[in-house]
Order: structure tokens, then C-alpha cells, then sequence
């Protein structure tokens, strides 16, 4: 009789934790990911964070467990202000962080306490190469930066003044490709690399540095905008650039292939564009960070995304992509 009364006890007591506390059993399959892009101010992320709530609302609904997307970053581009990001997650005790890093040295020591606490990293985008991340997803950023050479080489000749336009110095992916551009122009001796300027990823500034080279080199025949900041302002913005581009005697290569970067291609203010895979960095990231938990799956260090090489041959192709909202489908080749 004591037995039975002991057993009824703690059912009743294991029902009323179970009213008590709902969620204890959940709690185990739910997994909160914080994502991280360099900045909120930079249109090319937003592309990524829907990729990135896609995935998770796909994985809650074709799982048991519940996924869900924490969205953080600075507002503008700063390494230290992602630091104190990343720290804040930490504290918060998500389950994965998957970030595109502003500088790969600063960003080591925070990403590193992240795996020390218990929570797997990855970068997208720009990488932190010498951290404990268990993967970078992107493209070869170099090699991006060769194929930019490439489309130069075939717009504007193999002789001419260029000058280079990259975002906040030292981000790896922005050295990466300016690395790769230079090595893929160092066997044209006609080639002369007049300048490289900074903008801090910051639109305005962008418009004032392009502007600048324009005025101090008239006779300037290409640009490689290493990402595309000054091309989100107005047009009429850099009037020096544009009669120039206009006039068929200066050509431009620019990273990313957003919509407005469409339109300036095909209007001729571009001549050809390097693409990465900006829903991916979102959809297949969270992904990754689910499967490295849940699945034990585990990644060589580099992930390659791919990129898109666009030219007025297979523009409107991508154009089509954007409208649709459907970047599965292979882009016809570019010349």
C-alpha cells in the first residue's frame, strides 16, 4: 500500500512539472542561430537573411524541432562593434553563430570563446581563417578577384591606367580579391594600377573617393569596385564617372549582381560582374550550423558557394533570378 501511494505520488508530482514547466521537453529541439553580417546599413545582406529565415522555417516545419534566426549585427562596419556582438550572443546561449567578419584578426579571440563555450561557429561571406570556425562558406574570394581582371582585360584591353575602389581596410574577403585582381593583371606590363582608395563600406564616401580619382586621373580607363557601395546612390551622383563610362572610355567591373547593378550594366555603366550566392549565405549557413549539431555532419574549412559571372550576355537572365526569387537555375555563359 505504501508502494502504490509512493508510485501516485510521482505521477502526480511528474504532472505537475509537466504543467509547471511546458516547455522542458521542447527546450531540447529548439535551436536559435544567430547570424551576423558585417553591418545592417549594406542592402546585399537582406538578401541573405531571408535565405537565412527560409531555411529555418523549412527545418521547423520538416523536423520536430523548432528553428529559429536571431538577426544581429552593428549598424555600420566596425570590428569592435561586432565583437561586443558576437560577446552579447555568447551570454545569450544560442546554439550556433554563423558571421561574416569584418577582420579576421580581430575577430579570433571572440569566435574562439564562442567554441570554448560550447557553441559551433562558422563564417560566411569573409572569413576568419586562423579561428577555431568550423567552416568558411563563400566563394574564393581570390579567385573572384582574378575573374574581375578577366572581365577588365576584355573590356577595356591589356593597356591602360586602372584604379581600385575596396571597402574597410583589412576585411579579408575586400584583400582577397584586390590580391587576386593584381595577380591576374601582373602579366600585362601595359596595365598600371594608378590608386587604390577606401570607403569604410560607406555609400556616400564612395561617391566622394571615385569622384576624387576621376578629377586626378582624366585619363583613367578602368575601375574594379571591389563591392559595389557608391553604385547604391543616385544616379547623376558621380558625374565624372558616368560621362566616362558613357562615352565608352572608361570600363567597370564591379562585385555583387544586385538589381541596381543589373540596370547600370545594361544601361552600359558596367561592363561585367562577379556574383556570389547572397540567399545561400543565409539558407545553406543555417543549414549547416542545424547539421553540425543535430546530424554530426562536418565540414572541409573552406565551403565553396560558387560565383556568377555577369555580362550584358546573360543579364537579363539574372534580372529574371531577382524577379523570380528563384536563383536555381544556371545562368547562360557570359560571352
Amino acid at each position: 500500500m505504501k508502494m502504490k501511494k509512493y508510485v501516485l505520488c510521482c505521477v502526480v508530482l511528474v504532472f505537475a512539472i509537466s504543467l509547471l514547466f511546458p516547455a522542458i521537453s521542447a527546450a531540447a529541439n529548439k535551436f536559435v542561430f544567430a547570424w551576423i553580417p558585417k553591418a545592417l546599413n549594406n542592402p546585399v545582406f537582406e538578401l541573405g537573411r531571408s535565405g537565412a529565415l527560409q531555411k529555418a522555417k523549412e527545418l521547423t516545419e520538416q523536423t520536430e524541432d523548432t528553428v529559429e534566426v536571431l538577426y544581429v549585427a552593428s549598424v555600420n562596419s566596425d570590428a569592435a562593434e561586432q565583437v561586443r556582438v558576437i560577446e552579447d550572443v555568447i551570454s545569450k546561449g544560442v546554439s550556433g553563430i554563423g558571421v561574416s567578419c569584418n577582420d579576421p584578426t580581430a575577430l579570433k579571440d571572440v569566435i574562439d570563446k564562442a567554441i570554448e563555450a560550447g557553441i559551433p561557429v562558422m563564417t560566411w561571406d569573409s572569413d576568419s581563417p586562423e579561428s577555431k570556425r568550423f567552416t568558411y562558406l563563400g566563394v574564393s574570394n581570390y579567385e573572384g578577384g582574378k575573374a574581375a581582371a578577366d572581365l577588365l582585360l576584355k573590356a577595356m584591353g591589356t593597356k591602360g591606367k586602372v584604379a581600385l575602389l575596396t571597402g574597410v581596410p583589412g576585411a579579408l574577403n575586400l584583400e582577397e580579391r584586390i590580391r587576386g585582381f593584381k595577380d591576374g593583371v601582373k602579366d600585362y606590363p601595359d596595365i598600371e594600377i594608378v590608386t587604390t582608395v577606401a570607403c569604410d563600406d560607406d555609400i556616400n564616401k564612395g561617391v566622394q573617393v571615385v569622384e576624387e580619382v576621376m578629377q586626378a586621373n582624366p585619363d583613367l580607363n578602368g575601375w574594379f569596385f571591389v563591392g559595389l557601395w557608391p553604385l547604391f546612390a543616385e544616379r547623376g551622383s558621380m558625374p565624372l564617372w558616368e560621362a566616362a563610362a558613357k562615352a565608352g572610355t572608361l570600363k567597370t567591373i564591379a562585385f555583387d549582381t544586385l538589381p541596381v547593378e543589373l540596370e547600370l550594366l545594361k544601361d552600359g555603366y558596367l561592363s561585367g560582374l562577379v556574383g556570389q550566392k547572397y540567399w545561400g549565405w543565409g539558407y545553406d549557413t543555417i543549414q549547416m550550423l542545424y547539421d553540425y549539431i543535430v546530424n554530426n555532419n562536418r565540414y572541409e574549412s573552406w565551403t565553396d558557394s560558387g560565383m556568377d559571372i555577369v555580362t550584358s550576355k546573360n543579364v537579363d537572365a539574372m534580372i529574371e533570378a531577382w524577379d523570380t526569387q528563384d536563383f536555381t537555375k544556371p545562368l547562360p555563359p557570359a560571352f
